[in-house]
Order: C-alpha cells, then sequence, then structure tokens
C-alpha cells in the first residue's frame, strides 16, 4: 500500500463526485467520519465560571471506485477547531451525525477551518495506473 499526496482542490474534487452521483450508475464509492475531541482552553480566566473548551474537530471523507477494477482510495483530511464553548452550555455538535459530502463542505471546508489535505492511497503499481487514468478523465471533463 502506497499513500502520496495529490495536487488538486477540495471543492473540485466533491464537484467530480457530485457530477458522478446524478449519473443512472454512478462509479464512486464515498464514505466519510469525524471525531470531536473535547479540551479545556488555555485562557486566562477571572473565574471559575470563565472555564471554556475548545471543541477540535476532525474529518476524512474518503472517495473510491466501485466494483474490481478499484485499488486506490482518494481521501480529503480536515483539522480545526469546531467551536468553543462553557461546559455547562452542552455541544452542539452531533458526533455520530453522517458526514457526508455536503457536511463535509459545509463544516471543514470554509478558510475558518483550516486546510483539507488530499492524498491517494493505492494498493499496487496497477492501482496507482487506475487511479491516474480516472483523474485524466475528470481533469478533460
Amino acid at each position: 500500500m502506497e499513500e502520496y499526496s495529490v495536487d488538486l482542490l477540495p471543492g473540485q474534487i466533491l464537484r467530480w463526485v457530485r457530477e458522478d452521483a446524478q449519473r443512472k450508475h454512478p462509479s464512486l464509492w464515498v464514505r466519510g467520519s469525524r471525531e470531536y475531541e473535547v479540551a479545556q482552553a488555555a485562557v486566562p480566566r477571572i473565574s471559575e465560571d470563565d472555564d471554556v473548551n475548545v471543541v477540535n474537530a476532525a474529518a476524512v471523507l474518503e472517495i473510491s471506485p466501485q466494483g474490481k477494477a478499484g485499488g486506490w482510495t482518494l481521501q480529503l483530511r480536515a483539522a480545526g477547531t469546531a467551536e468553543l464553548r462553557a461546559p455547562a452550555e452542552g455541544n452542539s455538535y452531533d458526533p455520530d451525525a453522517d458526514l457526508n459530502i455536503d457536511t463535509f463542505e459545509s463544516e471543514f471546508l470554509n478558510p475558518l477551518h483550516g486546510e483539507v489535505d488530499v492524498t491517494v492511497q493505492v494498493e499496487d503499481a496497477a492501482a496507482r495506473n487506475r487511479f491516474e487514468q480516472w483523474l485524466e478523465r475528470m481533469i478533460r471533463r
């Protein structure tokens, strides 16, 4: 298994995936996952009631071909601060909520959230070749 960075804009990848989903027979699988970590913020406090938690979020959107001609997975990884909250306020996020393309875009693909890393994992040289052929087709559209 080999993993390497791909110089593609995450927004363009999401457009390609949406176009594929509109086809009569989509050719791509999309899976999303996210994790939240809550930590006490390192900010000056005036009193004990001033505690603030930082909620950090990380997400991965995986895109791979359906069928036997696969062997590659394109991954979009994002991480950043989801929110600052007082512990008594509870959480406004749902760690069990589905992470689909629209949610990934609205929550993680914005300038305030941080960068999105784009990588591809390939099983072997043949899978790398299939990925590069798929990528060429997408770019030529």
